[in-house]
């Protein structure tokens, strides 16, 4: 029994210790001093710009360090986006817990967006009632400087203020006007505030998180393609335009691209590291890494760039050099006899290795080649499409009148019909490719059949079914050269119905030159 009644205080003990609980943090009541967090706090930034809808706006994140107080006090981040969209806002204080884990250091009560910016129009409205101070020169070469000192009545062109004697005289035109100070409510640029109450003393982390309007982007390609038209230089340029008063330095940029719905992605959430420490260096990277995010291209310039305000700015995110490439004279012929130009395409290699390993947006690409006298000339410019690593980036040049395609329809006859009423066509077409430029080239003729879709077609040299509705017809020819390729295919006109309709006579074919 002794020994027993010995073990039941530490029994207690334990069971006590067991169910312990951290007492819940308050807000002691206690009104602090306000703070104000200026842009050179920040410690991380990141823009995401959306392009292609409308004027285009911005995703700002950004991380600034601040020295908090205990208690109840107003929190003000200076230097936001003057086209800041105050509704998108998110807005949390992080500090360390004793286990160096993140944690919320403080409550949040109101917010308000301040935008009556300091201007000398604003400062007399809101200085009206307050003393100021009149200088001018006076008497001309010989004059002297003046000054009158009293409470600032109306205000406008014409500011009015009574004197220390009760006269009430206007302001001279040209007058230097002193003040006091910045009156309540103006502020120097545009300005986030917060009534917060903080648990504790602390170093923290402001994380703030926004949308502004009015930023747009653009990809654009320079391409200049060598004399022989096997290599070629690639320079891509993204021009960022930061309509608004505020300046992003050192900032990682992200571009988007898609279909974009109006409510911006949530915010990316980081892990804090230190308090007040810099964010650490990324490791080397390309030029441009991209993702998919539904919809959505996401492409992650790699080095920090700067965005001055209300600035226009270009950042090379591509450099590559001897590009692979490959011109192609591609040409989309009718089912009609006749001669048809062919359209110069320069396909460059885009793997995941190499010089051009980088995810291409869509943008406006220029292309120049040499002339004899090795004297760059512009020859094509073309609108590409948004081009993952790992698949041929294709390039339109311009017309090739050296390539032409000449087609001739043989035979061209209703055999029957399908199960559905559709009339069922025999044709033959052949297809002579012309290459009369002095370089090789390599040809590629879309073969259709104007409507409906190909029941079989026969086999030929370079000849390729690629659906239901066409064939590719590919062939490498030497400068000068000329290929003739006679093609044979079975295809149903869903437009052909009935029994009404009579048979049509195998069509007149004009001899070409």
């Amino acid at each position: 029994m002794r020994r027993l009644l010995l073990a039941l205080p530490a029994l207690a003990a334990l069971t006590g210790a067991g169910c312990h609980k951290k007492p819940p943090r308050v807000v002691p009541d206690v009104v602090a001093p306000a703070i104000d967090v200026p842009a050179s706090a920040r410690r991380a930034l990141s823009l995401t710009v959306y392009a292609g809808h409308g004027q285009g706006y911005a995703f700002v994140r950004e991380d600034r360090a601040v020295r908090i107080h205990a208690g109840r006090f107003h929190l003000r981040a200076l230097e936001v986006a003057s086209t800041i969209v105050p509704e998108t806002t998110r807005f949390e204080l992080i500090s360390l817990d004793e286990d160096d884990q993140p944690r919320k250091a403080a409550e949040l009560y109101e917010q308000r967006y301040l935008y009556d910016r300091l201007s000398p129009s604003r400062l007399l409205e809101k200085s009206e009632g307050q003393r100021i101070t009149a200088t001018w020169w006076a008497g001309g070469r010989s004059g002297h400087e003046q000054s009158m000192s009293g409470v600032l009545l109306t205000r406008g062109a014409e500011a009015v203020v009574r004197l220390d004697s009760g006269d009430i005289v206007p302001v001279p035109p040209g007058s230097r006007i002193s003040f006091p100070g910045i009156p309540q409510g103006l502020v120097e640029k545009p300005t986030l505030g917060w009534s917060v109450g903080s648990y504790e003393p602390a170093d923290a982390l402001l994380r703030l998180t926004y949308r502004a309007n009015g930023f747009r982007w653009q990809a654009d390609y320079v391409v200049a393609i060598d004399r022989v038209g096997a290599r070629a230089d690639v320079e891509g340029w993204i021009t960022v335009t930061n309509p608004g008063d505020t300046a992003f330095d050192n900032a990682t940029l992200q571009l988007a691209a898609g279909e974009i719905h109006e409510a911006p992605p949530p915010p990316a959430v980081i892990m804090l590291a230190d308090a007040v420490a810099e964010m650490p260096a990324p490791e080397p990277a390309p030029h441009a890494t991209e993702e998919r995010l539904g919809e959505v291209h996401l492409y992650t310039i790699s080095h920090p760039t700067d965005l001055p305000a209300r600035s226009t700015k270009q950042v090379r995110f591509v450099a590559a050099r001897d590009v692979p490439l490959r011109l192609e004279a591609r040409s989309e012929p009718p089912l009609a006899s006749g001669a048809y130009p062919s359209e110069l395409v320069a396909v460059l290699e885009h793997g995941h290795q190499g010089p051009l390993a980088v995810p291409l947006p869509k943008g406006t690409a220029r292309v120049s080649a040499l002339s004899s006298a090795a004297v760059p000339v512009l020859v094509g410019e073309d609108a590409t499409d948004h081009t993952p690593a790992g698949e041929p980036w294709k390039v339109r040049v311009g017309s090739d009148a050296d390539q032409l395609t000449r087609v001739v329809v043989k035979e061209d006859r209703r055999t029957g019909r399908d199960r559905d009423g559709a009339g069922i066509w025999h044709t033959v077409v052949s297809y002579e490719l012309r290459n009369a430029s002095t370089a090789p080239r390599h040809r590629r003729v879309l073969v259709t059949p104007g409507r409906g879709r190909i029941e079989r077609i026969s086999k030929a040299e370079g000849l390729r079914s690629d659906g239901p509705a066409r064939a590719i017809l590919e062939l490498d020819l030497p400068a000068g050269a000329s290929r003739t390729i006679e093609v044979a295919m079975d295809r149903v006109d869903p437009y052909d119905r009935g029994t009404s309709y009579p048979d049509v006579p195998e069509p007149e074919v004009e001899e070409l030159p």
